[in-house]
């Protein structure tokens, strides 16, 4: 999770045809300039979630996934550190070896949204198959320079206007309480090799959560989850996309604190539901 759950910052949308307004959005019509971003009024917090398969495809093979994530999102002063720990049990109806995937991200990113460390690793089997560390900044002309430790030596550089993960999440928050129900932008968050995305976000008008029945008494009496929330379909796109499809979607019911509610992530042959255990807020730094 980017902080959409970080998203990751990771997420649950009512699928009224959202996936198919969502599509993407051709590079020239991306915002070509740092823009002004109110800052939200993020909730410091650490969540569980359980993940489950949600759906199969045709042809898919994989007949179940489980696991857990664990998520923080802390303030320290000077900017948000985030956490994320993800787990996920495959199992495949072909006879294959069932499979263990690990995902741990550790990132920092200034509160003024110009820069951003990120730390990612990805394992398998007990095999680290994915390794990505570095440092992105945001130059004077709006434009991003990425410096990464791992891989040794790759650099990156990236057009103004591209957001770092938490900003991103920031930005989802000010367009959803003026009622924009429709946005791109770039986003780094130096979770794979090509490192950022075209996220494409739909808005729809926020409900609020005491009407889902599903959720137990102790859920519904949390006070961090009082707020009414906004369901969020987001798309994401490669940044050299041809043929208009994302390489996969997320759902999120997403507070105006920040924190996801639940969510769903769609890869192109499944899907994985993630349902909130627990939440809690964490204590501000002492910043003196």
């Amino acid at each position: 999770m980017r902080p959409l759950l970080t998203y990751i910052v990771i997420a649950a949308l009512c699928a009224t045809g959202a996936a198919a307004v969502v599509a993407a959005v051709p590079e020239a019509a991306l915002p070509t300039a740092p823009e002004h971003i109110t800052p939200a009024s993020i909730v410091p917090h650490r969540a569980i979630y359980t993940m489950s398969l949600a759906s199969v495809k045709n042809g898919g093979n994989i007949t179940d996934a489980s696991g857990h994530m664990a998520f923080e999102w802390r303030d320290v002063c000077d900017g948000w550190a985030i956490q994320q720990h993800t787990q996920l049990h495959f199992t495949y109806g072909d006879g294959s070896d069932d499979q263990d995937s690990t995902l741990t991200e550790v990132t920092w990113e200034a509160k003024d949204g110009k820069s951003y460390n990120f730390n990612i690793r990805h394992v398998t089997n007990g095999q680290e198959t994915e390794n990505y560390r570095g440092k992105a900044v945001q130059n004077a002309d709006g434009t991003v320079s990425v410096a990464y430790s791992v891989p040794e030596g790759k650099h990156l550089e990236l057009p103004a206007g591209t957001l770092f993960p938490s900003m991103h999440t920031q930005l989802i928050l000010q367009e959803a309480a003026k009622g924009n129900k429709l946005f791109t932008r770039r986003v780094f968050d130096g979770d794979d090799e090509a490192g950022a995305s075209d996220i494409s976000a739909f808005v729809s008008p926020q409900r609020a959560i005491a009407q889902e029945t599903a959720l137990d008494d102790k859920t519904k009496a949390n006070p961090l989850l009082a707020a009414a929330a906004w369901p969020v379909h987001m798309a994401f796109f490669p940044t050299d996309n041809e043929n208009g499809v994302p390489d996969y979607e997320m759902d999120l019911t997403l507070l105006p604190s920040g924190i996801s509610r639940s969510m769903k992530i769609e890869y192109s042959d499944f899907a994985v539901n993630g349902t909130l255990d627990t939440v809690e807020p964490l204590p501000p730094q002492n910043c003196q």
